[in-house]
Formats: C-alpha cells, sequence, structure tokens
C-alpha cells in the first residue's frame, strides 16, 4: 500500500487533461486494468467533467481532481465566490471540508483557512487540488468534526455545510435534527470557538422551521443562481438577540448580483379590476425568502391572488428582482375558452407557467398541444373565489 506523500504525488504528476481526452467513454472494467490503484477515482472524472465545467469553471480548467459526493455537495463557484464576499478575517474554520470549492473562495478573504473531513482520501485529493490552483493557505484536517471542535482551537468564523445525506433512507435532509455534523449539538461549543458561525442549508430547509430551531439568528440569505434557488445561508452570532434580517440574492449568467431585504410580513392588497396591463412574476429566491408581497408593494404591484405568486400593474415598472410582461389577454379559464384563444391567437408554441393551479404545465401543454419555447407565455393560477385564471403575456 503506497503512503498518502507517495498517492498526492502520483496525482500530481498524472496528465488528466490527456486522460479525459484519451479515454472519454471508457468503462470502468477496462481502467481497472489499466490504472488499478486510481481507476474508481478516474471513472468519477469522465462521468463529472462534462457538468462540472459550467459549474466549477476555474476548477476545472486547472484540471482538478473530482469526487461524486464531493462534487454533488459543492457549491458552484459562483456561490462559493460570492459567499466569501461577505466575510473576510484571519482565520476561518471549515468544518465540513468537502471537495473545497468553498475554501478555495475563502482563501481569497482569510489569511489561514482550517477545513476539516473525516475522509482522509478526499483530503488527500484536496491537497492536490490546491497545489494545482498555486494556493498554500488552506490546512487540510482528518477529523470527525464533533471530535475536532473539542481541541483547543479559535477563529474569526466557522463554517459548516452539513451532509443532507445522513439518514438511512438516503434521502437529503433538510433539518438540522437529522444531519451531520449535528448543529443544534454543537452550536454552544462553537461559539466558544468563535463569535460567528454560517451555515449552508438545502434551499429546501423551511425558513420558518430555521427561525424556531435556531437562536443568535442574524441573518438569513436564500441565494439563487440564474433564478434556482440553490442554498439558504444563515448567519448566526453569539452576540445578536434580536429577529434575524431576511435577504433574498440572485446570481444572474454573468455574475451580476441582485439582493432585496424587506418585511416579509406584509399583506398586499387585492387585485383591482384595472391593474392588469403589466404582469410580474418574482424571482424564485424572493418567494422562498418570503419577501416577494413586499417587494411587490414596494414597485405598486398588486396580488392576483392570496396563495399564488403572481402580481399586476398598471404603469409600467422600472428594474426589477424577476420577470415583467406586458399582458396581452386574460380571462377566467376553462377548456373551451383556452382553445379557441389559442386558435385565433395562432399560438401553438409557448411558455407556460402556473402557479396554485391544480394542472402542471407538462399537462396543459399536451393537452392543448403546445410546444415549448417561443415569444408568447402563458400563466396560469386560481382567484381568491376558486376561479381558474389565464393570463397571456409577452416580455417588454
Amino acid at each position: 500500500m503506497i503512503s498518502p506523500e507517495e498517492y498526492k504525488n502520483n496525482l500530481l504528476k498524472f496528465d488528466l487533461q490527456s486522460f479525459l481526452n484519451d479515454y472519454s467513454g471508457e468503462s470502468s472494467l477496462a481502467l481497472k486494468k489499466l490504472f488499478p490503484d486510481t481507476y474508481k477515482l478516474l471513472a468519477a472524472q469522465l462521468t463529472l467533467y462534462p457538468k462540472a465545467v459550467s459549474k466549477l469553471p476555474a476548477f476545472t480548467s486547472s484540471y482538478c481532481f473530482l469526487t461524486t459526493k464531493g462534487y454533488e455537495q459543492a457549491s458552484s463557484e459562483a456561490l462559493a465566490k460570492y459567499k466569501a464576499s461577505l466575510f473576510e478575517g484571519s482565520t476561518l474554520i471549515d468544518l465540513t471540508g468537502g471537495l473545497g470549492i468553498d475554501d478555495i473562495a475563502f482563501s481569497w478573504k482569510f489569511n489561514r483557512v482550517i477545513s476539516v473531513d473525516s475522509d482522509l482520501e478526499l483530503n488527500l485529493i484536496a491537497e492536490v487540488n490546491f497545489r494545482k490552483l498555486g494556493i498554500q493557505n488552506i490546512e487540510r484536517v482528518t477529523a470527525n468534526a464533533e471530535d475536532y471542535i473539542k481541541s483547543e482551537i479559535s477563529g474569526d468564523l466557522v463554517y459548516i455545510d452539513a451532509d443532507r445525506r445522513a439518514d438511512r433512507s438516503g434521502k437529503k435532509a433538510v433539518t438540522f435534527h437529522n444531519s451531520s455534523p449535528d448543529i443544534l449539538n454543537i452550536i454552544g461549543r462553537l461559539f466558544k470557538i468563535t463569535p460567528r458561525v454560517l451555515l449552508k442549508l438545502s434551499p429546501l430547509t423551511d425558513i420558518t422551521y430555521i427561525k424556531k430551531n435556531l437562536g443568535n439568528l442574524k441573518h438569513i440569505r436564500v441565494i439563487s443562481l440564474k433564478n434556482e434557488v440553490k442554498e439558504i445561508l444563515l448567519l448566526l452570532d453569539k452576540d445578536h438577540a434580536g429577529l434575524p434580517v431576511v435577504t433574498a440574492v440572485d446570481i444572474d449568467r454573468s455574475g451580476n448580483i441582485e439582493e432585496y431585504s424587506g418585511n416579509e410580513n406584509f399583506e398586499p392588497d387585492t387585485l383591482p379590476d384595472e391593474a392588469n396591463n403589466y404582469f410580474f412574476e418574482p424571482a424564485a429566491s424572493l418567494v422562498k425568502a418570503g419577501l416577494a408581497d413586499c417587494y411587490a408593494e414596494k414597485h405598486n404591484f398588486v396580488k392576483i391572488t392570496d396563495r399564488g405568486k403572481y402580481y399586476t400593474s398598471i404603469k409600467v415598472p422600472v428594474k426589477l428582482f424577476g420577470r415583467v410582461f406586458r399582458v396581452v389577454s386574460y380571462f377566467k379559464f376553462s377548456k373551451s375558452l383556452l382553445t379557441a384563444y389559442l386558435r385565433e391567437s395562432s399560438i401553438g408554441k409557448a411558455n407556460v407557467s402556473v402557479s396554485n393551479f391544480p394542472v402542471k404545465p407538462d399537462e396543459i401543454k399536451k393537452a392543448f398541444r403546445i410546444m415549448d419555447g417561443g415569444d408568447d407565455y402563458l400563466f396560469f393560477t386560481t382567484g381568491n373565489k376558486k376561479e381558474k385564471l389565464f393570463y397571456h403575456c409577452r416580455k417588454l
């Protein structure tokens, strides 16, 4: 059995770029004959690299090594960069090192990053990747997080991206109670190590559940990438006793960042009959953060229905955190009316969205023979009197 140093040296000398070009599509069985010591790792590269290029462009352009579990749980580089932009200091302690994407981003803002993971092989791979990237201020530690924090350590910030596959069923955990490390059990000890704790949670975690189960909660950020919610970021401060600030964040394809914080308890007016010139669909992070109603009120939008997520306005809005359309037509939905309308309007291709509606977009497209795409946008929702509503819109 080779030593850890020999294992790392072999990976550093390995020409991953040539391997990816020469062995694309090769089976694990064939790789096992050619690379008996590393075939599992190499097979993972062939599987993961095609999709990792867009998620981790700098990482893959340096031909760093990936692992399946590490890749699945890793932040994208865009999200890691955003997180790192929020903090700086002397020492950051990451108790869930994983593939190390967040550590790499934090290494530009902290003098020292201590990255802890219980997987020795993953730690060796991470050290190889840090060498490839020219990063020298990340210290990788092989240890269990709960055991490691018993030692005499301190830092400006502790970061945790808890394992969300800790239960026996293999399903992703969306609560603190079945994550690893057990955040609720160790938070008291963490505040003896650091004044601030940063938690990355699943995008499925409920905001109300978070507030109910965590004290010292200073800031909740719901972060989306290209309008898809990817993670919820919590900042805990041991000196904070008030209510948390809730912020919706979206990062677009170009890396531009949109943010909004507001009063999530605002209840907007219902829709007046004439307020139907423009249609607003709030960004996904606004909806998840519970800030869509407040944001819409600020920009003079009114909600179509209490339980939905669509809004309309009389006047054309300024730049908004979401999508804005011009309303072409709207009416109470029925199959016969919509069939006639689509035929008269020559609509055979459209983008279909629903909110608080009993039928899914794919089912609507199939029932009305609508192809996906084009310049027409069809929105379906249910009004406060349980009437089904249809909106035909086009982008401004």
